[in-house]
């Protein structure tokens, strides 16, 4: 492997890990705060799966790059980190250590956006089955079995907000509004992904999912008659939004520092202690 080709490798292995273990942090801020039992048991789940997804990851990206993969999970700077911008934000309700709260959190969008990423992230798994590294499509195999698990869990919760109550799909609208740029961000590729599907290490560049996911997404809101800023035209789907990016060279919002802090915070205690 040239050193063009593991530096781009290992940059993707980066993307897709930081994308997991920060999806897993914000949903595992739910737990004791959802709202019904069942869902502090679920998402707590979920979010063990993301993280445990997050660490074959920085195990493959830190063999490329001779690091333990603690070190890149939580001991890189704050602007070393790849994730898309739309995982970062915080939706739980802010709890401070009197025990009170700021806001009630957003349960709605917290579900939208648990749910749409994994559809895309299903996308990007799918073309890392047959990849050229077989301990990275054996990683693939491994999580895509349990994604399985996490579709439906979404594609209920999205069922059940958009055909409850008014106030229920009021709220789900309104966090789909905010998102949109964001999740159109998904789609911002890592440095290099031309050279790794050259190499046959994945199967498609990131933006290479755009015009599939809409296509996968685009009934689930068509069968609620939820709003949809896009239209599908001959050259492919025209959207209504502009992306927000940045995410994939580093560059977030506040949501970001606010996270960063709490993630690394034990872990810098002692940073080169044995854990």
């Amino acid at each position: 492997m040239s050193p063009e080709l593991k530096e781009a490798y290992a940059r993707y292995l980066l993307t897709l890990a930081d994308d997991e273990i920060v999806i897993g942090y914000r949903d595992s801020e739910w737990t004791g705060v959802a709202p019904v039992i069942e869902e502090d048991v679920a998402f707590s789940s979920l979010a063990q799966d993301e993280i445990g997804h997050a660490r074959l990851f920085y195990t493959l990206a830190g063999k490329l790059l001779g690091k333990d993969p603690d070190h890149l999970a939580l001991l890189r700077p704050k602007e070393d980190y790849y994730h898309a911008r739309l995982l970062e934000d915080r939706t739980t309700p802010k709890y401070d250590p009197g025990g009170n709260h700021e806001g009630g959190g957003d349960w709605a969008r917290a579900i939208a956006r648990r749910f749409l990423y994994d559809l895309f992230d299903d996308l990007r798994i799918e073309g890392l089955l047959t990849s050229s590294d077989p301990e990275l499509a054996g990683a693939a195999e491994k999580i895509r079995r349990e994604e399985r698990y996490h579709l439906r869990h979404g594609e209920a919760w999205w069922r059940t907000l958009a055909e409850g109550s008014i106030e229920a799909r009021t709220r789900l609208e309104a966090a789909l509004e905010v998102i949109w740029p964001d999740l159109l961000g998904l789609f911002e590729p890592a440095p290099g992904e031309d050279r790794l599907v050259e190499a046959g290490l994945i199967a498609r560049t990131t933006d290479a999912l755009r015009e599939p996911w809409l296509d996968r997404v685009y009934p689930y809101f068509e069968a609620h008659a939820l709003p949809f800023p896009g239209e599908k035209i001959r050259e492919g789907w025209r959207m209504a939004v502009e992306p927000r990016t940045g995410g994939r060279h580093g560059v977030h919002g506040p949501g970001w520092d606010e996270l960063y802090e709490e993630m690394t915070m034990v872990r810098k205690l002692e940073p080169e202690g044995a854990w």
